[in-house]
């Protein structure tokens, strides 16, 4: 079964992370995934997404180390693809690194009452940077005291802060996520989405929000296949025939 799940109901795609054996890490083929995955939402009608996660022992626990990933932010909601449409995390167990990334960068965030958040690069000496962009959406000290610390806090101390809207009993993430989503899915697409573009553009970025998406932009032109045309036309000594793909 594909390590990413997608589902479309009533106007509301179900985004699943689905290694629930390996506590839904993310592997090479996570990413690959998730990208096609935010890719669809954005194209597609769906109104909302929720991003939710097998079994019940994590929501995700990070990096998988067996398989460590390459360019692990083009799993990041609202980074590698541009969407106004709102992303909802449904959150059922310890969400690690990569994972607390993914919850900061949703637009919101429903988590169940055992679940801990926890960001341990400072304490092994990794950092990929995006988690530093927390300011606009956490509150500044507390947040840099976790990042900092590396040590895990709760569901209820992630609600304080403002990494989550609302804390669940366990169980209940999906459904709670859910009900927010059928509401939103319900109201008037335009105004919903030109509520969380305006909002989103009055955030202020950090570098690495501002890095990626060029990045992704010229890694598509590095594998284009007009580079290899124009290549191929200066080597042959003739016009070149590019497509724009």
């Amino acid at each position: 079964m594909s390590a990413v799940l997608y589902e479309s109901k009533d106007g509301v795609a179900i985004i699943t992370l689905n290694r629930p054996e390996a506590r839904n890490a993310i592997n090479n083929e996570v990413v690959q995934l998730m990208q096609q995955a935010w890719q669809r939402f954005e194209r597609e009608d769906d109104r909302v997404a929720v991003l939710a996660a097998a079994g019940d022992l994590a929501f995700c626990a990070g990096a998988d180390l067996k398989d460590m990933p390459r360019d692990i932010w083009l799993t990041m909601p609202n980074l590698s693809v541009t969407c106004d449409k709102p992303i909802i995390c449904a959150i059922n167990g310890v969400a690690v690194g990569a994972a607390s990334t993914m919850v900061m960068l949703a637009d919101m965030a429903v988590a169940e009452e055992q679940v801990q958040f926890i960001y341990p690069e400072a304490k092994i000496g990794a950092f990929a940077g995006v988690m530093a962009g927390f300011p606009p959406r956490l509150q500044y000290k507390a947040g840099l005291e976790w990042l900092m610390t590396g040590d895990p806090i709760s569901a209820q101390r992630a609600y304080e802060i403002g990494l989550v809207n609302r804390v669940v009993p366990k169980g209940q993430a999906l459904t709670a996520a859910m009900e927010i989503a059928n509401k939103i899915a319900a109201n008037a697409p335009l105004v919903v989405q030109a509520m969380k573009q305006i909002a989103r553009n009055t955030l202020p970025q950090s570098p690495t929000e501002r890095y990626y998406p060029q990045r992704r932009l010229l890694d598509g032109i590095a594998n284009s296949e007009d580079i290899q045309e124009g290549v191929a036309s200066f080597r042959e000594k003739r016009a070149p025939r590019f497509k724009g793909a």
